[in-house]
């Protein structure tokens, strides 16, 4: 494979520059004045802010109200008459110097840091010293000492003090992990425990079963215990087996304790309803001693994602019987056993006989065992826990547990339903955070920034890229007659899209798809595309990220704005005269900063792309701007796209030449899957964790 800068000089360009147009303009001034009156309109990307994609009713609603500006920009490539037109004779030399400035992209190879790990300011790690203490002690290194269980590290940790019971519900709370949600959860459950649920790292712990996912824990000083036992199970035995034992353990040792999943979001602490749990007499046998979170379709069903236990001869005689029973069927899952036991528990309790139903594999139910301490588990409400594929969140919850059609399974869908509907937590940067690296690489003092999943403030130089048009902003629509259920259009703009994103260091905001199919609607980009082999160089946000009030600014002077600065991009064609024309627009609020055209005559089809790009890179006004908007409008044509995918395959097989951010295109377009026909089947009302396709995807033609 070869690339080329194509040579852009030569090309005919007028610049068309606003009448508004001010390179003296205050930023600063802008941000800290008063915001824009409620009866001044604002600009048309702002509806995507004020509506969720679930929210149908707010888009008619905010069109009836007349709040927003028109899209900027006129509907066919020519220049509005308002703005002053100044010919060009060649392509913008500094445009060129920013474009052929950007290094290639090595997709082959893992990024030595990946772009979470650049754009995130993560909370701080502990001393090295600290950091091999907390190996030791997990086992995971330590000389010749023989490696420690489980057990072992459990009793140690509980006599060095260093876990106690929350003094509130007298109880200590656990969860476990593997690196799948790690990676980009721990520290979110640390602090969601902490600032939601009430239970801080001297009384919650993790419990990891791999050693990606000790060895961050450890770095970062939380508390964590390693399930060595692990090495030679599946996942679904060794979350069963832990679950178990650490329950059985914890019981055994006197402990009363608190278990959540890490596919549960907390919204409110369920504190309360844990001290009116513990406050039921011993004596009492009726929703006493287990208390477990239902099913939001089915309030008798007990869920295992959420339960809390008091240590007594109940408890332990339960989770060893629930032991013995997953020993003699591995293959059940643990929650079938959770179920079937809790069942013989209460119909031993009514004196009624009992069998266990349902499927335990080929071997069938097991023997049914004695109780000797019958008793009926208490049931959190099936709103107040909302555990489901489809959770519906009411004025009783507390939490979210996204459940999926295969337990266990899909954790990148999990966490993207719980993004969708708001209910993700999302880490927050340290408040003692003092260094902060800057895009040119230097470090400086920052001890008010803030850089976390959503948070942001102070001199962060958190950005953002979405798609734009004249229909909606973050939408792309297969409804045009040109492109009518053409579903190739929208896989070659979503490459653009992440190369746009890799070039401008921004984060893209996943767009929504709407699909004029049987069940026509909006669907989310995640349940059609696989980025999971570019994740670790262009850092991706949920379609409703721009709606989600915990994204937008918060700092001083931001007010009622959530995305205070903004550039409004768009690259419209004639079909006839291929003549083009490239728009940018900047605004602060509700002001226009600055607004330009670049109007090119017959402009050759091979560097449509870099000199897009190369707009985009051109002044520092777009490149500083909060959210970058792009209206990719001169791909939407079908000889256009059959030719880039013919000049792709050639640049595969090396015979030609292409242009340097044409080839970032081409290069990502490659790495990109898609599961079109399983993902056109849920809108996004009916879309479930199951549905995602991250690592499933097939390769684009």
């Amino acid at each position: 494979m070869s690339s080329v800068d194509i040579e852009m000089d030569g090309t005919t360009f007028k610049s068309i520059a606003s009448s508004m147009f001010n390179t003296n303009t205050d930023y600063g001034a802008l941000r800290s004045s008063s915001h824009s009156r409620t009866t001044e309109k604002i600009p048309h990307w702002r509806m995507a802010v004020d509506c969720s994609v679930y929210s149908l009713d707010c888009f008619s609603r905010r069109q009836r109200e007349n709040r927003y500006l028109p899209y900027p920009f006129p509907p066919k490539s020519s220049a509005s008459q308002e703005f002053q037109t100044e010919i060009v004779q060649e392509f913008p030399k500094e445009w060129l110097q920013r474009l052929q400035s950007h290094p290639i992209t090595n997709y082959s190879q893992h990024p030595p840091v990946s772009i979470q790990d650049t754009h995130n300011l993560y909370p701080s790690t502990v001393a090295h010293d600290e950091y091999q203490k907390c190996l030791e002690f997990t086992g995971i290194q330590g000389g010749d000492a023989p490696p420690k269980s489980t057990l072992d590290q459990l009793d140690e940790i509980l006599a060095s003090g260093r876990l106690s019971v929350e003094p509130d519900t007298n109880m200590i709370a656990f969860t476990i992990s593997d690196y799948t949600y790690t990676h980009d959860m721990l520290h979110d459950i640390f602090q969601m425990m902490n600032h939601i649920v009430g239970f801080s790292p001297k009384h919650f712990f993790l419990v990891a079963i791999d050693v990606k996912t000790v060895e961050m824990a450890c770095r970062h000083g939380y508390p964590v215990l390693f399930w060595r036992e692990s090495n030679n199970e599946n996942l679904r035995d060794a979350v069963a087996n832990t679950k178990f034992v650490l329950s059985l353990e914890l019981v055994k040792r006197g402990i009363d304790f608190f278990f959540t999943e890490m596919d549960v979001w907390w919204i409110r602490s369920p504190k309360q309803s844990l001290m009116a749990f513990q406050d039921v007499s011993s004596d009492q046998i009726i929703e006493n001693h287990l208390y477990f979170s239902a099913h939001q379709n089915n309030p008798r069903a007990s869920n295992i994602g959420v339960y809390a236990a008091k240590a007594n001869d109940y408890t332990k005689e339960y989770f060893e019987i629930c032991i013995d029973v997953l020993k003699q069927r591995p293959e059940t899952h643990d929650q079938w056993a959770m179920q079937q036991v809790g069942y013989l528990y209460e119909s031993t309790l009514k004196n009624q006989s009992f069998e266990f139903g349902g499927n335990w594999g080929e071997k069938g139910p097991p023997p049914v065992p004695p109780v000797k301490f019958p008793f009926t588990a208490r049931l959190w409400g099936p709103h107040e826990i909302v555990a489901d594929e489809r959770p519906t969140p009411t004025l009783e919850t507390m939490a979210i547990h996204t459940l999926c059609h295969t337990p266990l399974l899909n954790p990148h869908g999990k966490k993207m339903i719980a993004r969708e509907i708001g209910a993700y937590y999302g880490f927050k940067t340290s408040p003692t955070q003092s260094l902060v690296q800057e895009r040119d690489g230097h470090v400086k003092s920052a001890s008010n920034n803030a850089a976390g999943y959503y948070a942001r403030a102070g001199d962060s130089y958190r950005r953002y890229v979405v798609l734009d048009s004249s229909l909606r902003t973050n939408f792309y629509s297969t409804s045009p007659v040109h492109m009518y259920h053409n579903t190739y259009y929208f896989q070659w703009i979503a490459a653009v899209l992440m190369a746009i994103a890799k070039w401008s260091d921004r984060i893209l905001i996943l767009p929504q798809v709407f699909q004029a199919i049987m069940d026509a609607g909006s669907y989310f980009s995640w349940n059609i595309m696989d980025y999971s082999k570019v994740n670790d160089f262009i850092d991706t946000r949920e379609c409703n990220f721009l709606s989600n009030p915990k994204s937008w600014a918060n700092d001083e002077g931001s007010n009622d704005w959530p995305f205070v600065s903004a550039a409004v991009t768009a690259f419209l064609l004639d079909e006839e005269s291929n003549n083009a024309t490239i728009y940018s627009q900047v605004t602060n609020r509700s002001h226009i900063v600055s607004q330009n055209a670049w109007q090119v005559d017959a402009l050759d089809e091979r560097i449509m792309i870099d000199a897009y790009a190369a707009s985009l890179l051109s002044t520092d006004s777009i490149e500083d701007a909060e959210i970058l908007l792009v209206n990719p409008d001169f791909m939407l044509r079908r000889e256009y796209i059959e030719r880039l995918a013919d000049r792709s395959r050639q640049y595969q097989a090396g015979t030609t030449v292409v242009g340097h951010f044409e080839r970032e295109v081409f290069e990502i377009y490659d790495l990109l899957g898609w599961c079109w026909e399983e993902g056109s089947q849920h809108t996004v009302s009916k879309t479930s964790a199951s549905h995602s396709c991250y690592a499933t995807g097939r390769r684009g033609r």
